[in-house]
């Protein structure tokens, strides 16, 4: 179908303009209006509306209207960007108004589509403008406490990227900084919590198909996940390819966008595809990508546990099925400084480069018997650790891989999942115990193949590491044990 593009300046409430571009059909209007696409870019260096428009081309052609905007303080549009803060949700209340008001748009077809600060802006087009028909979030957190600080650790994610894009700024970048060096991590969250989409999720009442990669680092799906659980409206849910850094595959992509075009064609023109009679739940399983369909994202699931024993010094220990019946030497985890000079201020700056040079990472490496049978790994494996450490500021990840008959010890396979946890706030010289939960995945392990765990003291991919010498005692014993809980279920 032949289309027609134009650019225009949107005016906000306060006056700021915000460059858009409107693609439509060529032809003539249908009665009633366009059904129509609001897109909305992820935040970035170079990010506005460019990056939507090979997207708002192909809806036009598919007989949509489609509509994008850069966000104020990015690409050409004007103001000073909050970072998806109320001036954010104001503009957008004002451009689904002006839509409605002055382009040839459907009064009752309308969606909302985005990925990362579009997820946002889709999320919150649901939330706060009652005549969105439906919305298509797409890899983006609903608790933003967490983004800042997960865990108890600074989310590095959150500080190298979001918080270092070269976008006109209002201030929050400076203050986050502030807050992360000063220690006022708790003003950091309360800053961010109210703009988390999870707050409003009572408010939401149109269809909803959320969209997440698995392998998505910056934001791990676990929140996609939650929110999915939590809305009471007709929802889908696809978990696979895509997201920040996250690993893709042509076919993923295919059937991705494949099923958002049904969903947009099943609510806003009307179609009976069978979009909604398919199971709500479709995810791809890791390696490979295989696709499944299910009726829950935890459907058939049963939690294993396995526990950590350490048999002899200098070894690696064991995951296993039996709980532990004896005491045993603890392993310790020290985070040893090598050059105090580089501290968080440092990592803040230089986004982490000089860690490595600066800071010993230890790892405590503890491996299961071969698998008998194939199974799939499915959701969050959670770590549960007794700790005894002799300093208040504690870091602990876990990182759960999968391990072939042929790989050594010293080569750790290939990562399924992570996690961790911190605080600043540990009694020296009490006991402690962390329960976290890794990121969820879908991942397939085969018969023979081992589980192996890493315990250390930090991992930059996810969180900036505590700069304090101290050592942490990890406890594999009975009555003092320390586990991973994995949710399996049979091939």
């Amino acid at each position: 179908m032949a289309i027609v593009e134009r650019s225009t300046w949107v005016v906000m409430n306060d006056g700021v303009r915000l460059d858009t571009t409107i693609c439509a059909p060529v032809g003539e209007v249908p009665a009633g209006g366009w059904p129509s696409v609001l897109l909305i870019h992820g935040h970035g260096d170079t990010a506005c509306k460019a990056s939507c428009l090979p997207r708002a081309r192909r809806l036009a052609e598919r007989g949509y209207m489609s509509v994008a905007y850069s966000v104020r303080g990015q690409g050409a549009s004007e103001g000073l960007c909050f970072h998806m803060g109320p001036r954010e949700l104001f503009d957008l209340q004002d451009v689904i108004d002006w839509i409605f008001d002055q382009l040839p748009a459907h009064a009752e077809r309308l969606a909302v589509a985005g990925s990362s600060q579009g997820g946002w802006h889709s999320y919150m087009a649901a939330a706060h403008h009652p005549r969105v028909a439906t919305v298509v979030p797409e890899n983006i957190f609903t608790d933003y406490a967490e983004f800042g600080v997960m865990n108890g650790c600074l989310n590095r994610w959150f500080f190298a990227r979001t918080m270092r894009r070269r976008i006109l700024s209002a201030g929050f970048q400076d203050l986050a900084r502030t807050w992360a060096l000063s220690g006022e991590w708790d003003v950091l969250q309360e800053w961010l919590r109210d703009r988390s989409p999870e707050l409003f999720v009572e408010r939401i009442r149109c269809p909803v198909f959320i969209l997440h990669g698995w392998h998505d680092v910056g934001m791990p799906p676990n929140q996609a996940l939650s929110m999915y659980d939590k809305l009471r409206v007709p929802k889908k849910l696809y978990l696979g390819g895509g997201g920040h850094d996250g690993q893709d595959d042509p076919g993923a992509q295919a059937l991705r966008e494949s099923l958002v075009d049904r969903w947009l064609d099943h609510w806003l023109k009307g179609e009976e595809n069978g979009i909604m009679d398919e199971a709500p739940v479709t995810c791809a399983v890791r390696p490979g990508w295989d696709h499944v369909e299910l009726a829950s994202a935890d459907a058939d699931t049963t939690v294993h546990r396995w526990f950590l024993q350490r048999p002899a010094p200098l070894e690696n220990g064991h995951l296993s099925w039996a709980s532990p019946t004896s005491t045993a030497v603890p392993s310790n985890i020290a985070n040893t400084p090598i050059d105090t000079r580089y501290d968080l201020r440092a990592a803040l700056h230089d986004d982490l480069l000089g860690v490595a040079a600066a800071l010993t990472r230890e790892e405590c490496v503890f491996d299961s018997a071969p698998l008998e049978r194939d199974m799939v790994v499915a959701g969050a494996p959670r770590f549960k650790l007794h700790l005894l450490p002799n300093r208040p500021a504690v870091q602990i990840h876990c990182e759960l891989y999968d391990v072939a008959p042929d790989m050594g010890k010293t080569d750790h396979g290939r990562l399924i999942s992570r996690g961790h946890q911190g605080t600043h706030v540990a009694a020296a010289g009490t006991h402690l115990q962390f329960e976290f939960d890794g990121a969820a995945i879908c991942y397939r392990l085969a018969a023979g193949h081992r589980l192996r765990l890493v315990v250390s003291n930090y991992n930059t991919t996810f969180a900036y590491p505590f700069f304090q010498n101290s050592c942490t005692r990890l406890f594999h014993e009975v009555d003092r044990s320390s586990s991973v809980e994995i949710p399996l279920r049979d091939v």
